[in-house]
């Protein structure tokens, strides 16, 4: 796409009332190629929550705990309850009207997505520990004077009950680190800055944008 935008500005350079349409068509296309792959993978990411929702049911289960049906069922509801957020953020997204050229429109996609992926990380911090608490409150007492390695049956892991508190924060940090993949169930970094990248061409070629 660059090489082709090159070429219209070395072929068309003389002619400038034939390259400059051509230009912004081309950014056009470019744009609107650039936001629909961000919006099918965020997509994708919003659907992986519903399995990771069903992992953690199953992972409670393991744990072999009393009512773990109830309690794999609560720790749970935050995997449901952000893929409920990601359906409307991705729709929010969608909503954005194309306005009258490119530049326009990916400021703003750019501004809704730092929105959203300044909210996911907040959900993301309060969200963990909120769902992973009720687990471990109720490991902590239902297995108590068990090793960890009791408890997850991996030898080697004697630390005691109360270790299993430790892996919150663990899992917070883990979780905010896969949140910068594809397929993550937020919108990663690369992409915000992919639209960074264009916006920043556009602004180079039409500095009154």
């Amino acid at each position: 796409m660059e090489k082709s935008i090159e070429q219209i500005w070395q072929n068309g350079f003389l002619n400038e009332d034939l390259v400059i349409p051509k230009i912004k068509s081309l950014y056009n296309q470019k744009s609107i190629s650039l936001v629909e792959s961000i919006i099918n993978k965020f997509k994708k990411g919003v659907l992986l929550l519903i399995p990771l929702g069903i992992l953690i049911f199953i992972f409670n289960i393991i744990l072999d705990n009393e009512n773990a049906i109830f309690w794999g069922f609560i720790s749970a509801i935050p995997c449901f309850f952000g893929f409920l957020i990601g359906k409307k953020q991705v729709t929010s997204i969608k909503e954005i009207d194309y306005k009258s050229n490119s530049y326009d429109y990916l400021v703003s996609i750019r501004e809704k997505i730092n929105q959203i992926r300044s909210f996911n990380k907040r959900l993301i911090i309060t969200s963990v520990p909120l769902g992973s608490l009720p687990i471990f409150i109720y490991t902590y007492f239902n297995q108590q004077g068990k090793t960890i390695g009791e408890i997850f049956g991996v030898d080697g892991l004697n630390y005691p009950t109360i270790a299993l508190f430790v892996l919150i924060p663990i899992f917070t940090i883990v979780i905010l680190f896969i949140a910068e993949f594809p397929l993550s169930g937020n919108i990663p970094k690369s992409k915000a800055l992919e639209i960074d990248s264009l916006i920043k061409e556009m602004e180079e070629l039409y500095p009154n944008s």
